[in-house]
C-alpha cells in the first residue's frame, strides 16, 4: 500500500508511513516568524522519541486562531529528566539551520532541566535581541494530553482543562502581577470552549500549588492587578493588529465564576462557552 502524502507549508510532505525522520525537512527562503515556529514543531514532532506534549501560547494559536495572542516561543513538556538530551540535540540542529539560512545569528541551548528550572533554547538577531525560543518543562504528562492534528503534523498537546488549569493556579499566587496574559488567555479559551468543571478540578489538584485562600482578591490586589491589566498590550497573532482586550471587570468575572466554584466544590457541571454559563 502507497503511504499517504500530504501537502505542507514548507514546500515538502506531511507523510503517514514509514520515512527518514531524522532527515531536516525543506526551509523556504522567507519563512515568516509563524512559519518558523511551525518548522520547528514539525521537526520536534518528527524527531523527538520521547513522550512529550505542547503547551503555552503556540498551541493557542493553534485553537484560536486570530483570537489568540502573538507569541515568539514554542513550550512543551517532556516527563523524564533523561529526555533531555536527545531534546537538544534536535534544538541544535533546527538552530544551525536557522543559522545558516540567516533568520537567526547566534542561539543559546539550557544545558540542563530540573523541575523547577526548564530547559530549551533562545535565538538571537544580529543586535544580541531574543527573536524566538523554545522552553522545554520537565512535568508529569500521565494526564490531561489529546493528540492533535495540525496541517503540517501531528502532535501531543494539552487539552484545554490542562491549559486552563496551569494558568487558574498561576493566577491565585503572585505571579498574576508579571503573567497578566494568563487572565487573557483564561478569558479568550473559556469564550471559545466548553470546559469539563471536573476534570479541571482534578487536574488542578494533581497540579498543586493553588492559594485558595487568595481568592477572592482584597481591594490592594485588585487595584494592582487593574493597573498591571492595562497595561497589557496584546497583538492579535494572525494579523498582527492590537487586540481589544475585555474590560478588567468582565474578564476577572469570568475568571471568579469558574474558580470559585472550584473553591466551593462545586464541580459537578459543565461550561458551556456559548452561554457563557455553567449548564
Amino acid at each position: 500500500m502507497e503511504e499517504t502524502k500530504v501537502m505542507n507549508i514548507f514546500g515538502g510532505e506531511k507523510h503517514v508511513g514509514n520515512e527518514d525522520l531524522d532527515t531536516m525537512p525543506p526551509l523556504k527562503e522567507d519563512a515568516s516568524e509563524t512559519e518558523l515556529l511551525d518548522y520547528m514543531v514539525l521537526v520536534l514532532s518528527r524527531q523527538m522519541s520521547c513522550s512529550y506534549a505542547f503547551k503555552g501560547g503556540y498551541m493557542l494559536n493553534q485553537l484560536l486562531g486570530g483570537y489568540s495572542r502573538m507569541t515568539h516561543d514554542i513550550d512543551f513538556s517532556v516527563d523524564r529528566k533523561g529526555d533531555y538530551e536527545g531534546v537538544k540535540s534536535i534544538l541544535k540542529k533546527i538552530a544551525e539551520k536557522f543559522k545558516d539560512m540567516g533568520y537567526v545569528e547566534s542561539y543559546s541551548i539550557k544545558e540542563e532541566i530540573q523541575e523547577r528550572m526548564s530547559g530549551g533554547i533562545d535565538f538571537y538577531a544580529e543586535d544580541g535581541h531574543k527573536v524566538l525560543g523554545v522552553d522545554v518543562g520537565l512535568h508529569d504528562i500521565s494526564y490531561g494530553i489529546k493528540h492533535y492534528d495540525l496541517k503540517f503534523t501531528d502532535i501531543d498537546a494539552f487539552t484545554v482543562e490542562r491549559m486552563l488549569a496551569d494558568k487558574l493556579i498561576a493566577i491565585t499566587t503572585r505571579k498574576r502581577f508579571r503573567r497578566t496574559k494568563d487572565l487573557y488567555d483564561f478569558y479568550a479559551i473559556t469564550n471559545f470552549f466548553d470546559v469539563d468543571i471536573k476534570k479541571l478540578a482534578d487536574f488542578i489538584e494533581i497540579r498543586g500549588g493553588a492559594e485558595w485562600n487568595n481568592i477572592p482578591f482584597n481591594d490592594t490586589v485588585l487595584v494592582q492587578y487593574k493597573i498591571a491589566w492595562d497595561k497589557l498590550e496584546l497583538v492579535n497573532a494572525e494579523t498582527g493588529a492590537k487586540i481589544d482586550k475585555p474590560l478588567f471587570d468582565v474578564a476577572l468575572g469570568r475568571y471568579y465564576a469558574i474558580s470559585l466554584s472550584i473553591k466551593s466544590g462545586d464541580v459537578l457541571k459543565k461550561w458551556r462557552h456559548d452561554l457563557s454559563d455553567f449548564s
